[in-house]
């Protein structure tokens, strides 16, 4: 069973923005992930994780924001450095 299939449309669409996101600023460990095949559960694990931040600065209307960006950005480096 896929577990993307699980996922609210809210959620679908923070889960959608977070692996663009982590595609294009983390590459090498987005391939390590997919190669693995641990990428789908890996940003399930970022969703729940910036959770907070999603509602903070009241996502989707702050999709195009620079701080947003570098606030979940930041929360996926801190994360990829506690594994």
């Amino acid at each position: 069973m896929n577990p993307l299939q699980l996922l609210e449309p809210e959620e679908r669409e923070r889960y959608d923005y977070l692996q663009e996101l982590f595609e294009a600023e983390f590459e090498e460990t987005h391939l390590a992930y997919h190669i693995s095949g641990i990428l789908i559960y890996e940003l399930l694990n970022l969703l729940a994780a910036c959770g907070f931040l999603f509602d903070e600065f009241g996502f989707p209307e702050s999709e195009d924001s620079r701080l947003f960006r570098y606030a979940i950005t930041g929360t996926i480096a801190e994360y990829l450095k506690g594994e």
